[in-house]
């Protein structure tokens, strides 16, 4: 692949992703696969001033090894030095950069389905290591922080079935790199104005209010309720101490919480994806009622969407919804990547499970009663599953301007498909009810 677009990629993750300050250390955590990336985002950051570079590489067979063969009391201290880790980026108040693309991609769901108690229980183990850092490091945003892809042979191979490895590997990288503008010399302008075009979208969504939205189109009748406090978001952010991050890279979208509690019709998933045990479900339909999933049907993974219903009720209501346009790119490549990173920018989607206090008003703040009150999920997953295709369309039903279109089979419709339209609207509209001195 080409080293200078892995340096530029490296450099928009220092920059754009987390906005790296001089003499802040930087957390990187990735498989070892991913050591020549790390390295470059090292070196970016030490030139940019950093004060120390944290690499973790992970090995995924270790952690396999450790799941067929290690006894199960021993888990907590297997994670030991993850929680250590993950509580340093947050006592430190760091920067911390995750590249995911696993080197075996077909290992965890194959010790999922040849050690599920182990397998659950690793699991489990990981994200209670990372509970700190999820409670205060995100959800309070008291660090900046940035996922995004990163290409192994392993993963490009399910992407192009029919290439050759090494080709497979350089066709998904030059993807990636494209989908981030790494392949632009100027990138770091495309990409700020990209979050800027999202940023407009989110207060124009705000702005009109939008208490209802209901999807049809593509076998779909889904009606989804929106609290009061619900707020549109994009993955363009800042710290409590005003350090802007892009949380995902790439991001196509803008997103709300729902109220879990009023979701009612049929969904109908237009992409495969995976559970939290790493199963893939295809061709997934989900009746809901009174905001509960009752019914559901797949052609492939039928039992394992059960089993993970059935060991975690909350994982039976909404937790996001999100918009995407037909003018994402990675739509536009006509490709299933299998990563949820990617593949949830390809269409609109929703959650099943957690939603983000981050897109209710007062969220940040509130007590998990509170939360709970508002309709917020607080379920302990949070799985992405993309409905959103060109037959979909998406219509605000309850706002303050009446019924809105916003998505009309995949595309946005105006002002939202027209960036500078949509800027001067936000600037300088008299439209009833849209106030132009909001702000995200």
């Amino acid at each position: 692949m080409s080293v200078e677009s892995l340096q530029r990629y490296a450099r928009l993750l220092v920059e754009q992703g987390v906005d790296l300050r001089p003499d802040q250390r930087l957390f990187v955590r990735c498989e070892r696969v991913h050591r020549d990336l790390a390295l470059a985002i090292a070196e970016a950051a030490y030139d940019l001033g950093a004060r120390h570079v944290d690499v973790h590489l992970g090995d995924p067979l270790q952690n396999a090894l450790f799941i067929r063969r290690g006894r199960p009391e021993d888990i907590d201290a297997f994670h030991d030095r993850d929680r250590q880790w993950f509580n340093e980026v947050v006592r430190t108040r760091s920067p911390l950069i995750q590249l995911v693309g696993e080197e075996y991609p077909a290992l965890a769901a194959e010790l999922a389905r040849t050690h599920p108690e182990a397998w659950a229980a690793f699991l489990s183990g990981f994200r209670d290591s990372q509970r700190v850092f999820l409670e205060h490091g995100i959800g309070r945003r008291i660090c900046p922080w940035v996922i995004a892809p990163a290409a192994t042979e392993g993963w490009a191979r399910i992407v192009f079935p029919r290439l050759a490895a090494r080709e497979a590997e350089r066709r998904l990288a030059s993807l990636i790199f494209a989908f981030a503008y790494a392949d632009r010399e100027d990138g770091s302008e495309r990409l700020a104005e990209q979050a800027r075009r999202l940023q407009r979208r989110a207060r124009y969504l705000d702005q009109l209010a939008i208490t209802e939205v209901e999807i049809h189109g593509g076998g779909n009748a889904l009606r989804v309720r929106l609290s009061e406090r619900a707020r549109w978001r994009c993955c363009d952010w800042r710290t409590i101490g005003g350090q802007r991050f892009r949380a995902n890279l790439p991001s196509e979208e803008v997103f709300t919480t729902p109220d879990r509690r009023f979701t009612d019709g049929r969904l109908v998933m237009s992409r495969p994806f995976r559970t939290p045990s790493c199963e893939l479900v295809r061709d997934l339909v989900l009746h809901f009622r009174q905001g509960r999933i009752v019914e559901f049907d797949a052609s492939e993974g039928r039992e394992a969407f059960a089993r993970w219903l059935n060991a975690e009720e909350s994982a039976r209501f909404l937790g996001e919804i999100a918009l995407v346009g037909s003018d994402s790119a990675i739509a536009d490549s006509g490709l299933f990547f299998d990563k949820t990173l990617l593949d949830e920018n390809a269409g609109a989607h929703v959650a099943l499970g957690q939603g983000f206090p981050l897109a209710l008003a007062g969220g940040e703040t509130a007590s998990k009663r509170e939360l709970d009150a508002m309709g917020c999920n607080l379920a302990g997953t949070h799985t992405d599953v993309t409905f959103g295709s060109p037959r979909v369309t998406i219509v605000a039903t309850r706002s303050r301007r009446g019924e809105v279109v916003l998505l009309d089979r995949g595309s946005w419709v105006e002002p939202l498909s027209l960036d500078q339209g949509l800027s001067d609207l936000l600037t300088h509209s008299s439209t009833p009810g849209i106030q132009t001195n909001q702000t995200t």
